[in-house]
């Protein structure tokens, strides 16, 4: 049964948010955990660590919103 790295609860199988990170895996009971994981690891690493590669995933989604908002248009 996986335990939360945040709260320490154990959950189910198949519950939670488990997310594989080169050859272990982190698991959340709630996307509460998860959030508060990801702050913490953002504010506390330096930025030249991380910046690169938030920046690259911001673009990707950015990008995607883009292409849907037009898909959207294009069916009025």
């Amino acid at each position: 049964m996986p335990r939360c790295l945040v709260c320490g609860r154990f959950f189910h199988e198949g519950q939670g948010i488990v997310i594989p990170l080169r050859g272990s895996l982190l698991h959340f009971h709630s996307s509460r955990c998860a959030a508060r994981f990801l702050r913490r690891l953002l504010e506390e690493h330096p930025e030249d660590c991380i910046v690169s590669a938030v920046k690259s995933l911001e673009e990707d989604y950015l990008k995607a919103l883009k292409e849907a908002e037009e898909r959207s248009k294009k069916r009025i």
